[in-house]
């Protein structure tokens, strides 16, 4: 079984970290693999355990054609079974298979469904693009059910498949005051502002706490805005933005809690890492989020948008750090046992089986 993935960067996200993931996974396994990134390497290039599987074509528009016959090259030289493209990455790929039509064909689609999704890009493009794809697998089941609405393909060649995590636990760093992370690239639906708001409820009340707020500038406008917001309801002793870190394990030891405030999601990577640094968790119930935290047994779900109930719950943590620690035990153990690199890659490896008829094994 030979897997060549391709991903557009390699730029802070979750469709990217879940490429790096797979790559070092399937090197661990020593399934032969190559990661193709057609644009740039970006900062989680540098996680990748076998840097000689990694090539970047350099891409600088959708029509480089010099570029696409250096992953067309690739290809050849590579023989791959299975040809793993994420997210807005399809579009090349489906080029490929027109050269290579033997290599299997699998569409990984990252992106959350919502009312905004289904109207500003409803992908109808895909429909014609379908017949040379032989499989989607979706990062959150309501993805799923909405190809299978729109016939993308038959209901069995869209499978949902949990992400997983791949992180290095370090050792806790001690924080002088409580201290929130908020891991996610600034885009308007992430939620930055929901958590700024809910920020000063908290300081208004006098508790010591801090938000750090981590991710790509994306949307370089809502990372301005956010900035000016902390500046204007005095903030900036609470609350801090960070550009995107590669060095994620670290991160997660420098705090004591984590924080999805998304308004739309899929399976945000970073959940499932903050689970797997052991760390007490808020979440919008959005995507994933609910099923993953089992409806609350294991973290807090408050509404997307709801600042005040984002506030409570930040507030309920502060109050009770021995409980949220035994909470971010629990949490960590749990994701360990349902969310592992191990759990994605038996049902990675069933799916294979029972489409393709395909054994993921070492060459």
């Amino acid at each position: 079984m030979r897997i060549l993935q391709l991903i557009d960067t390699l730029d802070p996200g979750g469709a990217e970290r879940m490429a790096v993931n797979m790559a070092n996974t399937f090197h661990e396994m020593q399934i032969p693999n190559c990661l193709v990134v057609s644009r740039s390497q970006g900062q989680l290039g540098s996680l990748i355990i076998d840097q000689n599987s990694v090539s970047i074509l350099g891409k600088r528009n959708t029509l480089d054609l010099k570029a696409f016959w250096k992953l067309r090259a690739i290809v050849q030289k590579f023989k791959p079974d299975i040809i793993h493209a994420h997210s807005t990455s399809i579009y090349w790929a489906v080029g490929l298979k027109f050269i290579f039509s033997k290599a299997k064909l699998i569409w990984h689609d990252h992106l959350g469904i919502s009312e905004d999704v289904i109207i500003n890009n409803p992908r109808h493009e895909l429909k014609w693009m379908a017949p040379w794809i032989d499989l989607v697998i979706t990062a959150n089941e309501s993805t799923a059910d909405f190809w299978v609405d729109q016939k993308l393909k038959s209901a069995d060649k869209i499978q949902y498949l949990a992400n997983f995590p791949y992180l290095k636990v370090k050792k806790k760093v001690k924080t002088d005051v409580f201290t929130f992370l908020h891991l996610a690239n600034f885009r308007s639906e992430k939620g930055q502002k929901t958590l700024i708001l809910a920020s000063k409820r908290l300081s208004d009340t006098g508790l010591k706490f801090k938000a750090r707020l981590v991710g790509k500038k994306v949307d370089i406008d809502w990372w301005e805005a956010c900035s000016q917001m902390i500046s204007e309801l005095g903030l900036a002793t609470h609350v801090f933005l960070e550009e995107a870190r590669a060095d994620v394990d670290q991160l997660m030891a420098e705090v004591d809690a984590g924080l999805v405030a998304s308004d739309r999601e899929g399976l945000p990577v970073a959940l499932l890492e903050y689970g797997l640094a052991g760390l007490p968790v808020i979440s919008t119930n959005v995507g994933q989020c609910p099923t993953v935290l089992e409806k609350g047994k294991y973290g807090e779900l408050v509404n997307p948008g709801d600042a005040i109930g984002l506030a409570d719950a930040m507030e309920k943590l502060i109050a009770n750090p021995q409980t949220a620690k035994e909470s971010g035990q629990r949490f960590q153990t749990h994701i360990n046992e349902s969310y592992g690199a191990s759990f994605f890659i038996e049902k990675y490896a069933d799916i294979l089986e029972r489409n393709f008829h395909q054994k993921l094994t070492q060459n």
